[in-house]
């Protein structure tokens, strides 16, 4: 703060002339009596104002710049994001469509699937139809009995048969051919 001196000073022209156009700027009048001036503090106080006031703008101005800086910053940032976002946005259609196709194929693999068990479970009675149809042969006459055997042998030569299969056809073919002797001691017997 400025200390104001009251006492009289003498005052050149020149410098009368420049505090006159300076009191004329600030728009105050200067009382100059006998060459000094009484109202130069009333300038000064006023010229401390305008002083804080500039301060003030000055600290604006420099928040206002952080400001704008900070803005532009952000509208990379958001441009940056917005960009993402788009392209997120793109895969993730990409990827829906990607899910309904293989939900499309996933139902139709299930579909398929039915069919194929379906055919697998017909052949799989036919074949249980079949292997029975031989083991009932295994019980007709001895010829009968004999061509079926061989054929079941071929059957499981060219893997037709599992050796499971086999077994059980052998093993009523055995059977009944023990069967088929001890009917024939018996009837020697009876004779």
């Amino acid at each position: 703060m400025i200390k104001i001196i009251t006492q009289e000073l003498e005052i050149e022209s020149n410098l009368k002339q420049r505090l006159e156009f300076i009191c004329e700027f600030c728009h105050i009048k200067p009382t100059i009596i006998n060459g000094s001036i009484r109202k130069i503090d009333k300038f000064i106080q006023q010229v401390d104002s305008t002083n804080k006031e500039y301060k003030k703008m000055q600290k604006l101005s420099i928040t206002l710049n952080d400001v704008e800086t900070e803005l532009k910053e952000n509208r990379e940032k958001v441009k940056i994001l917005t960009e993402n976002n788009y392209a997120l946005n793109i895969k993730v259609k990409s990827l829906e469509k990607k899910i309904d196709k293989q939900e499309d194929e996933i139902d139709d693999l299930k579909e398929k699937n039915s069919k194929l068990q379906s055919t697998i479970n017909f052949f799989e009675n036919l074949f249980d139809r079949l292997v029975k149809f031989i083991k009932d042969k295994m019980f007709g006459k001895e010829k009968e009995r004999e061509d079926y055997w061989n054929f079941s042998k071929g059957l499981y030569t060219h893997n037709i048969f599992s050796d499971k299969t086999i077994q059980s056809i052998q093993n009523d073919y055995i059977w009944t051919k023990e069967n088929d002797k001890n009917k024939k001691k018996k009837k020697m017997i009876i004779k």
